[in-house]
C-alpha cells in the first residue's frame, strides 16, 4: 500500500516540526518553500567575515523543545547542547543605572528589594502566580483544540477560574501596576509582549505567566547557534519520508469538490496530495493562495484583526570589544506607555523607542573575525509601514545613537565595519508577510489567543490546515512546535487533550 502523501507549503519552524510527525506517522511530506533556505525566520547571513543571525534569538520553554524530541525518541538538550545563561540578560534605562536579571527570582529579588522597598517579597509571589498560571496554560489550554466541552471545564480550570478569569479581563499592564510601582520593575515585568507582538497595554494579564519563563524557568541558548535548530530539525526528519523543494513558490492550492486535492507551481504544473497544509503567512495563504468561494477567512475578516508589530533589524559588525554587553540586552525608554501606543494606536514610527539589542559573539566569538563583536538590533514598528531605502537607513543611524549612548561607547558608529538592514518591505517580500508583520501573525489580544486565535483549519475547504505562528497556540519558537501537534491532531481527528505521545504517531 503506498502511503499517503502530504504537501505542505513553507518550511519555517511549524512547518518542519509539522513534515517530521506527519513523516514518522507514515506520510511521505513534500515541503514547498520559496526561498533557498528552509527555517522561515530563523534565518543568517554571511557578510564580510560575520554570520548575523536575522531571526528568534531567545531559546525559551525548554520543556516544550524536549517533549517534542522525545516523540521520535531523542533529547532537544542533548542534540541541541544547550546552555543556560547565568545571568539572563542585561537592562539598559534612559535615565537609570544599568540592571543585570539574573533568572532566579531568589536572587532577582534583591534587585527589586533595592529599586522599591517590600517588592522583593511581592516578587516571590507574583513568580509563584505566574508559575501557577503557566502550569495550568501548558497543561490545560497550549496543547488543546479545544474540541470538547469538557476540554474547557477541566477540574483544575474550574477550580482556578476566579484567579484566571482576573487575568484575562484585566490587562498586563493594570496587573502589574497593582502591586509594583516603580517603572522599572514594571518594564521588567512588561517588556516580553512585545516578543509576542503585543502591548502590554492591550494584551490580558494572563501573559504574567511569561515571567515564569524570566524569574524560573530560564533562558537558554543552543551552542551552535539558533540557526543549528533548522539545521537539526532537518536532521531529525531525514530518517522519514521528508523532502524539501526550494525556491519552490505555491501559486493557487488547488481545490476539486471542496476538497484540497495539491499545489499548482508557478510553471503551471500540479502537485497532488491527500492533504495540504500551509505554513505560510495566513493572510497571504487565504487571500492569495485560494479562490474566494474557498476562502474561509477573507480580507473583511482581517481588516477586523490586528497584525503583531513590524521591525527594523539592523545587524552590526563592531572593531574591537564590547565588555559591558552580555549576549541579551534590552534598552527601555521612559516614554514606555507612548512608545507601545506609537506602534499598536497612532501607527507611528516612534521618536524614541525601546529596542532589544543581541550580542552572540559574548556565546560564540566565531560569528565574527578575531578581534571584533556582532551585534543584532531590534527596533519594533508599527504594522503597515513600508520605510523607503532613507528612512530605514536614517532609522538605523538613530537605532545606533540610541544604543550607544546607553551603554556609553560614544565611538561606535565610527567602529563598524560592516552593517546589514532587514527592515519591514524585506518582511513583506521574503514572508509574504501581512502589513510586514515581523513576528509571523496576530497579536496576542484576548480575542486572538487561544481559543480566540485564527483556526488551524480551513472552514470551507476539507483536508486544508494550517500550522505556525499565524495560526494556534501563536507566536514564538515554542508555540510552533506545539502548534504542530494541535495540526496533527486535526488531520488524525485526534480528540484527547494535552501533548501528543509517541504511540500516537505509530
Amino acid at each position: 500500500m503506498s502511503k499517503p502523501r502530504a504537501i505542505i507549503i513553507g518550511a519555517g519552524y511549524g512547518g518542519m516540526a509539522l513534515a517530521n510527525i506527519l513523516g514518522k506517522a507514515g506520510y511521505r511530506v513534500d515541503v514547498y518553500e520559496k526561498n533557498a533556505t528552509a527555517g522561515g525566520r530563523i534565518a543568517a547571513i554571511h557578510k564580510d567575515g560575520y554570520v548575523f543571525d536575522l531571526g528568534p534569538s531567545w531559546y525559551l520553554m525548554p520543556e516544550v523543545f524536549e517533549q517534542y524530541y522525545q516523540l521520535f525518541g531523542e533529547s532537544a538538550e542533548t542534540r541541541l547542547d544547550l546552555m543556560r545563561f547565568n545571568p539572563g540578560y542585561k537592562v539598559y534605562f534612559e535615565k537609570y543605572p544599568t540592571l543585570t536579571i539574573q533568572g532566579d527570582v531568589d536572587v532577582d529579588k534583591h534587585t527589586f528589594e533595592a529599586i522599591e522597598p517590600g517588592t522583593g517579597r511581592k516578587l516571590e509571589r507574583y513568580v509563584a502566580h505566574s508559575t501557577q498560571a503557566y502550569e495550568l496554560a501548558v497543561k490545560h489550554f497550549l496543547y488543546n483544540n479545544f474540541l470538547r466541552l469538557r476540554d474547557v471545564f477541566a477540574l483544575p480550570v474550574i477550580l482556578n477560574a476566579p484567579r484566571m478569569l482576573s487575568l484575562v479581563f484585566t490587562n498586563l499592564d493594570r496587573h502589574v501596576s497593582r502591586v509594583f510601582r516603580d517603572i522599572r520593575l514594571k518594564q521588567l515585568l512588561e517588556y516580553h509582549m512585545v516578543f509576542l507582538g503585543s502591548s502590554p497595554f492591550q494584551a490580558p494579564a494572563i501573559y504574567t505567566l511569561m515571567s515564569h519563563l524570566d524569574y524560573r524557568s530560564g533562558v537558554y541558548y543552543p551552542r551552535r547557534g539558533m540557526l543549528s535548530l533548522v539545521q537539526d530539525m532537518q536532521a531529525l526528519g531525514t530518517a522519514y519520508d521528508v523532502e524539501y523543494h526550494y525556491n519552490s513558490p505555491v501559486q493557487q492550492i488547488l481545490v476539486e469538490g471542496g476538497k484540497a486535492v495539491g499545489v499548482r507551481l508557478p510553471d503551471g504544473s500540479e502537485v497532488r496530495a491527500d492533504i495540504v497544509v500551509s505554513n505560510a503567512d495566513m493572510h497571504h495563504t487565504e487571500t492569495v493562495l485560494l479562490a474566494p468561494e474557498h476562502q474561509s477567512f477573507p480580507a473583511r475578516y482581517w481588516a477586523k484583526r490586528q497584525p503583531g508589530p513590524g521591525a527594523l533589524l539592523v545587524s552590526l559588525g563592531v572593531e574591537g570589544t564590547l565588555p559591558d554587553l552580555m549576549h541579551h540586552n534590552l534598552y527601555f525608554v521612559d516614554n514606555w506607555r507612548e512608545n507601545f501606543d506609537s506602534i499598536y494606536v497612532d501607527k507611528k514610527v516612534p521618536e524614541n523607542s525601546s529596542i532589544y539589542v543581541c550580542n552572540p559573539t559574548k556565546t560564540d566569538p566565531s560569528l565574527a573575525p578575531d578581534g571584533h563583536e556582532n551585534l543584532f538590533i531590534l527596533m519594533p514598528l508599527p504594522a503597515g509601514v513600508a520605510l523607503s531605502d532613507d528612512e530605514q537607513s536614517q532609522l538605523a543611524d538613530r537605532a545606533i545613537e540610541l544604543f550607544a549612548r546607553a551603554i556609553d561607547v560614544p565611538d561606535l558608529a565610527q567602529r563598524i565595519t560592516t552593517r546589514h538592514t532587514f527592515g519591514p518591505r524585506d518582511f513583506g517580500s521574503e514572508f509574504n508577510a501581512w502589513q510586514y508583520n515581523a513576528f509571523g501573525g496576530e497579536s496576542h489580544l484576548l480575542f486572538q489567543s487561544v481559543i480566540f486565535r485564527t483556526s488551524n483549519q480551513s472552514r470551507k475547504v476539507k483536508n486544508l490546515y494550517y500550522v505556525g505562528a499565524g495560526t494556534v497556540p501563536g507566536i514564538g519558537l515554542p508555540m510552533c512546535l506545539i502548534g504542530a501537534q494541535l495540526t496533527y491532531k486535526k488531520i488524525t481527528g485526534n480528540r484527547k487533550a494535552g501533548p501528543l505521545a509517541e504511540s500516537d504517531l505509530l
